[in-house]
């Protein structure tokens, strides 16, 4: 039996491929649920007023503007090795008028 392809290459390429579905599928894979999660993951967090933050693997950018939403004056960078996720998120914190807090 042979292992599964876990490069770097083939994981980035899986994620850019599916980046255009991506939030639409976990909105429904998971009922909407994953909203919920990413709010509780930043209150227990405790995330201090005015904190830096790095996002890794921060797909298209939903953490990061959760982050940004609860904590004041929070800022995030978010880094990931898929380049369409984080052209989404790009895009998705330009429109929410969020890119000076999130890069």
């Amino acid at each position: 039996m042979t292992a599964p392809d876990k490069t770097p290459a083939r994981i980035s390429g899986m994620f850019d491929a599916i980046a255009p579905r991506y939030d639409l599928l976990n909105h429904v894979l998971s009922v909407g649920l994953d909203r919920r999660w990413r709010e509780r993951a930043v209150d227990e967090l405790g995330i201090p007023a005015g904190a830096r933050v790095l996002d890794l693997c921060t797909g298209t950018a939903d953490l990061a503007v959760a982050t940004v939403r609860k904590v004041p004056g929070a800022t995030v960078v978010g880094a990931d090795f898929a380049g369409a996720m984080l052209r989404l998120g790009l895009v998705k914190t330009t429109e929410l008028g969020l890119n000076r807090a999130i890069r």
